[in-house]
């Protein structure tokens, strides 16, 4: 199983990038591939609300061609936005917006019936409302959720991703139930 990670934080050497080393340990023990996209690294515009991608995709020049080409390459994608001001940071609040209205929409929703998970990083307070903002992606893209039964939620007040084992059982519980639904929906499939 291939799974695309996208990465949120600004921060090279903050929580996120703990969370990334625990999920690289994670794909490695279960045989799982990881492709980590930094959206830091990517240069993504904002929306022009031009509307001209209402029915093909965006004109933009930016790196969000390459970003859904790497999301279409997965079996699974995991978003991992960081929570700012009671929301998702500024570069995930753009890459949604672009992506779901610029591309998702006019190529007639190609990541359906892709395993999506959601880890959110912050302090506190909001959270859940940034969990839902991405659940109600997932929604409207026609991917599959694959949840732990909890969400995997980082409280970086807590001390940082090594000291959260709620957090940590959650996050593992997660890539064990895509992995399981992964399997699970190729063997209908084949």
């Amino acid at each position: 199983m291939k799974v695309c990670v996208l990465v949120g934080s600004s921060r090279k050497n903050g929580l996120s990038n703990n969370i990334c080393t625990v999920l690289r340990d994670q794909f490695e023990a279960k045989g799982l591939s990881g492709n980590f996209i930094h959206l830091a690294d990517k240069h993504i515009q904002f929306c022009d609300a031009d509307n001209l991608c209402e029915f093909s995709p965006c004109a933009i020049p930016d790196d969000m061609p390459n970003i859904l080409a790497d999301m279409q390459a997965a079996d699974g994608i995991i978003y991992m936005p960081v929570m700012h001001a009671f929301g998702a940071n500024s570069k995930f609040q753009a890459f949604l917006e672009r992506v779901g209205y610029g591309y998702l929409r006019p190529l007639d929703r190609p990541l359906m019936d892709k395993i999506a998970a959601i880890v959110v990083v912050g302090r506190r307070y909001g959270h859940t409302a940034v969990y839902s903002q991405i659940m109600l992606n997932i929604m409207l893209n026609k991917m599959i959720m694959a949840g732990s039964g909890f969400p995997a939620l980082f409280l970086s007040m807590l001390g940082g991703a090594l000291d959260d084992a709620e957090a940590h059982e959650a996050l593992e519980q997660t890539v064990d139930r895509m992995h399981d639904v992964h399997r699970r929906f190729r063997n209908i499939v084949s």
